[in-house]
């Protein structure tokens, strides 16, 4: 229709916008920088697959560099955080269900996830 953005239909019903398949590459190649470097979205695909989880145990986990990440997550608007005691419940947002392409039902992105990360790892091993 010679527009570089499409509406999709998700599995769940709902739409999104995005960039045609045939501008990728060209619009690769302008972006010079990720939205994320590989520690903080680590330190996220730990929390989606986790949540909901304590900061104390993101950190633990994840080392003290940690509390940096999620704090730009939260910035970002990927991560929601909520007080308990000394600490924080941590879950991932609509916006990172969206901005991934996962499901908004944590049950059903947690098996969404488990199957990105097989997929991954068997693929690393190859």
């Amino acid at each position: 229709s010679g527009s570089a953005l499409q509406i999709v239909e998700l599995s769940d019903g709902r739409f999104m916008m995005q960039l045609r398949g045939e501008y990728v590459p060209r619009v690769r190649r302008l972006v010079n920088r990720r939205l994320l470097s590989k520690g903080p979205l680590r330190t996220l695909a730990f929390i989606a697959y986790r949540q909901p989880v304590t900061q104390a145990y993101v950190s633990k986990v994840r080392g003290r560099q940690a509390y940096k990440h999620v704090r730009k997550l939260v910035e970002m608007g990927l991560v929601s955080e909520e007080r308990l005691g000394n600490t924080k419940v941590l879950r991932t947002t609509e916006a990172f269900a969206d901005y991934f392409n996962l499901s908004r039902n944590i049950s059903v992105m947690k098996q969404q996830l488990k199957r990105l990360f097989e997929t991954a790892s068997t693929q690393s091993r190859s």
